[in-house]
């Protein structure tokens, strides 16, 4: 497991939020364009199997 400083736990769940911003104006981008929802498979391939029905998080 990692050892991370309270400073660098703070940075890296500043990153996390600017992330999900930047995958909600992203999604909102494609839906304004007609090309949401995505496909399943072109979804987990642009995600890196990332994001997987996971309903602990809601990232889009």
């Amino acid at each position: 497991m990692a050892t991370l400083t309270n400073e660098q736990i703070e940075q890296k769940k500043q990153q996390l939020k600017q992330l999900a911003e930047e995958m909600k104006a992203l999604k909102d981008e494609l839906v304004e364009a007609g090309a949401w929802p995505m496909d399943e498979d072109e979804l987990d391939k642009v995600a890196g199997g990332f994001i997987r029905h996971d309903p602990h998080h809601s990232f889009l």
